[in-house]
């Protein structure tokens, strides 16, 4: 951006951002970061973690510029569960702030079309939906609620050609050195998958910038029916109930789109709606079976399907 700016007749005010994990303190460091034309990158100071070495080169990096520095340092050491989908949610909420204070809209990530291809191959592995494999947005809304802007404007530059530019600026980087560890399911698909499919396509990463943009415009046709289905669904005392016959000849893709919602809504653990739970209520809803059957799924949700509705609320009620 700062080179860009100065080709350019554009009036722009840059900070720099930082955010501290501290998921790295401690550990020992494998050497370097990533050198160019033979110089090697200053490793800095701080408390000898490779992660705090980030921290500080890039607070030289902002200076270099003569730009201001925001820094944000994260305690993660309470998260039970999913620490990387809590380093995520910190991570936004803290550049949020440092948006906030420098009075920005925007908050610029260097994600390129390898991340994006990283991504959705991660995502598929799961089982994503239309929705995850869309992948990352250009833009986005920061957090919930707020202006500030998540844009990603090099997700149509691939890995190769970003370190090309870097190294005709003479411009030193660093690397996480845990991208090397193959332990790491990304790390293993970088290093083993990526490889191979680069070498059936060598463009496989921008090529995949354009399947999760055809996919993004999907998903929201997809959006748009479950809030044409979701308009028909009937809300009393915490509970939601359809008709079975309507949500029958939705396809299947709205149907499971618009359970998800509602169960979510009613206090369902989002991260426990996948596939797995979702099959059996899909096909009990979708069969020509009367009687009433009950699914008793997470945060004590009750799903009830009798002959001709759907009822989704809370299992004590049941």
């Amino acid at each position: 951006l700062i080179n860009m700016a100065g080709q350019r007749d554009w009036q722009i005010e840059l900070a720099v951002g930082h955010v501290q994990h501290h998921l790295r303190d401690g550990e020992a460091s494998e050497g370097p970061g990533h050198s160019v034309g033979g110089r090697p990158v200053d490793r800095g100071g701080g408390d000898g973690s490779d992660a705090e070495q980030d921290a500080a080169f890039v607070e030289a990096l902002a200076g270099q510029f003569d730009l201001p520095f925001y820094r944000a340092d994260l305690d993660l050491s309470s998260e039970a569960g999913n620490v990387e989908a809590a380093a995520r949610r910190g991570r936004y909420h803290a550049l949020a702030a440092m948006a906030e204070t420098f009075r920005t809209r925007y908050v610029v990530c260097a994600h390129q079309a390898d991340d994006q291809l990283e991504t959705v191959l991660m995502r598929m592995l799961r089982g994503a939906s239309v929705r995850g494999l869309s992948g990352m947005a250009w833009r986005r809304r920061l957090l919930p609620g707020r202006q500030t802007r998540l844009i990603r404007p090099m997700l149509g530059v691939d890995r190769e050609s970003a370190e090309r530019y870097l190294q005709d600026l003479d411009q030193p980087w660093r690397e996480d050195h845990t991208n090397r560890d193959l332990s790491r399911s990304r790390a293993r698909l970088r290093h083993e998958v990526l490889s191979v499919l680069r070498g059936m396509r060598p463009d496989v990463a921008v090529k995949s910038v354009g399947l999760t943009d055809h996919m993004r415009a999907v998903a929201r046709i997809v959006e748009d029916a479950i809030e044409l289905a979701a308009d028909r669904v009937m809300w009393s005392d915490g509970s939601a109930t359809f008709d079975r016959a309507d949500a029958r000849s939705l396809p299947r893709v709205v149907l499971v789109g618009l359970l998800r919602r509602i169960l979510s809504a009613a206090g369902a653990v989002p991260d426990k709606l996948g596939s797995r739970t979702m099959n059996p209520v899909v096909r009990a809803i979708r069969d020509r079976q009367g009687g009433q059957r009950s699914f008793d799924l997470s945060g004590n949700v009750c799903l009830q399907i009798t002959r001709d509705t759907v009822r989704i609320g809370p299992g004590n009620e049941a």
